[in-house]
């Protein structure tokens, strides 16, 4: 298939007209990128496999028969393109509203009327997409149900192509990386039938010179078949060239190529594979792990638009900022607390300032920004000392630093404070904890035989509650090998009991089990959860342990 952006082809003026939304640089101009593509340069002439581009001696990919159709709904997490209803998400290349047709519940190429292209711009991206070819089928080799599906603004193709007993050359039959790659097997359908391709697309990383940090990665299932595992490109794909990379935006559209055949598309689905703008960054870990916020909720819309602009009522800013710390934009409610305390003075409000301190300290210890959550917990006890939320996450920060008789203090305090069922056993396992890791076992038994925890509350603890979990291993009513089982699947949950476990074995003298639990906490992905976060701590110091005792 020739590259839609190679010079002469009328149908495809992609880049001519600014698309509603996008800024001048989300574009490139069609006659700078038509000269790129044009330019020639080594790479152009560089065989890929000892294989020219479209050589007709290179080996054809062997054929193979795929499995049964079956068609892939889309996951919960999908974005729909195009569920055969509209093409509302599509335009067309210049930026004139879409003109194919559908058919069926199908878009169908109209020959001759250009591409069709995305409103939204997309970074790396899983895509589902079927597709047929006309049947009859007319023409052969290039010229027989070619289309493409294209990603990074028309640059990286996927090759569209009816390849059923139609010979063609190796780099541009169905599901080729075009130009570059043929697929590792044909396995093609007939016309008329529908196929699929599941495509996994990792943009290229260009850093701010231009260079190439890490090429544009396919990987292509067709027809539930993989026919690309991981390949990285040298460049865009392109028609008799291989022009090199040049450096362009992270998100660009998507496209299907108009090639003068009647190729049909449905069921076009993808997930985002790289943070939205509002996944921000929330934590590093030391290794380079990076954890980011979730996307914005209606339960955040639904409380900004409630808050508005009165940012003197406490109760509405702190149901912003849970709000925003249910999707795991810990940084995001911080700002909200902070300007929260702006409107409200010590003085003459202390508990209400207590509370925003508290609920900004927790905060601040989900993001592992211990001296800030330090200060603002201390300060809102000096406020309110019987701030039950101030007096808990400052005995889990004490309990991390490993000042376990502070910690044990601080929630002996806490537990008769307990607002329902569920702090209530929070409080408790964290006090037994304490008190055991204080070198206290016996007073850690006597108080864990007075159930405080089990007295009836109105609201009572969630079924498979971590926390009670945990107490039932610290009485004896779970074994080690009981407390974790395949239905604790949440990542926070399960970071929270491997922590208690990791606890449980420390205070046996058992290291060697403790750190295993501590290391499953913080593979769990529950890295917002206090079990993560102490047990990141407990790992620092059983590594600092050993380069003491063994100087490596």
């Amino acid at each position: 298939m020739r590259s839609p952006l190679v010079a002469g082809v009328r149908r495809t003026a992609l880049w001519t007209r600014l698309p509603q939304g996008w800024t001048p640089r989300a574009v490139v101009p069609a006659a700078l990128l038509l000269f790129a593509l044009a330019a020639p340069s080594s790479a152009q002439q560089a065989p890929l496999g000892g294989w020219p581009q479209h050589s007709r001696a290179r080996p054809t990919p062997p054929v193979v028969t795929p499995g049964p159709y079956v068609q892939a709904l889309p996951p919960g997490d999908a974005d729909v393109l195009f569920d055969g209803t509209s093409l509302d998400r599509f335009m067309m290349g210049d930026g004139s509203t879409a003109t194919w047709r559908i058919v069926d519940g199908a878009i169908e190429v109209v020959p001759g009327t250009g591409s069709l292209v995305t409103r939204e711009a997309f970074g790396d991206v899983q895509l589902h997409i079927e597709w047929m070819t006309p049947a009859p089928p007319r023409g052969r080799d290039q010229d027989r149900g070619n289309s493409g599906v294209f990603f990074g603004g028309g640059r990286y193709e996927v090759q569209v192509l009816d390849s059923y007993r139609n010979p063609t050359y190796a780099d541009g039959q169905a599901a080729a990386l075009y130009g570059q790659y043929p697929p590792l097997v044909n396995a093609s359908r007939a016309p008329g039938e529908w196929q699929s391709y599941d495509i996994t697309y990792r943009r290229p990383r260009f850093a701010k010179t231009g260079v190439v940090l890490s090429p544009a990665v396919f990987t292509v299932v067709h027809n539930g078949v993989l026919v690309h595992d991981h390949r990285a490109l040298i460049g865009p794909t392109a028609n008799e060239s291989r022009p090199p990379y040049e450096r362009h935006e992270d998100r660009l559209p998507l496209m299907l190529q108009d090639h003068e055949h009647p190729v049909r598309f449905r069921n076009i689905w993808l997930r985002h594979l790289e943070p939205r703008p509002d996944e921000t960054v929330q934590y590093r870990m030391p290794q380079g792990d990076v954890f980011r916020a979730l996307p914005t909720t209606a339960a955040i819309t639904a409380a900004r638009a409630a808050l508005g602009s009165n940012w003197g009522d406490v109760d509405k800013v702190i149901a912003l900022g849970v709000a925003q710390s249910g999707a795991r934009q810990f940084r995001e409610a911080i700002a909200t607390f902070t300007r929260g305390l702006r409107n409200r003075s010590a003085a003459t409000h202390p508990k209400e300032v207590a509370m925003l301190l508290r609920w900004r300290g927790h905060r601040h210890l989900s993001v592992r920004e211990l001296a800030k959550a330090d200060a603002d917990l201390t300060r809102a006890l000096q406020l309110d000392g019987t701030n039950y939320g101030a007096l808990f996450h400052l005995g889990v920060l004490r309990f991390l630093e490993g000042r376990h008789a502070a910690a044990a203090a601080l929630f002996a305090r806490a537990q008769p404070l307990a607002p329902d069922g569920g702090e209530r056993a929070g409080s408790t396992d964290w006090l037994y904890m304490s008190l055991a890791r204080a070198g206290r076992l016996d007073e850690a038994n006597a108080m864990l035989a007075k159930r405080i925890d089990q007295q009836p509350d109105p609201k009572p603890a969630p079924p498979g509650y971590a926390y009670v979990t945990r107490l039932k291993l610290y009485r004896g009513e779970l074994t080690p090998g009981q407390l974790i089982t395949d239905s604790d699947t949440d990542e926070v949950n399960l970071s929270t009991i491997a922590y208690g476990l990791g606890n449980w074995y420390a205070v046996k003298g058992d290291t060697a089990n403790a750190r295993k639990s501590w290391e499953r906490a913080t593979q769990s992905g529950g890295w917002p959860g206090f079990g993560f976060n102490v047990a990141e701590a407990e790992l620092r110091r059983l590594s600092a342990a050993k380069v003491r005792r063994t100087g490596r």
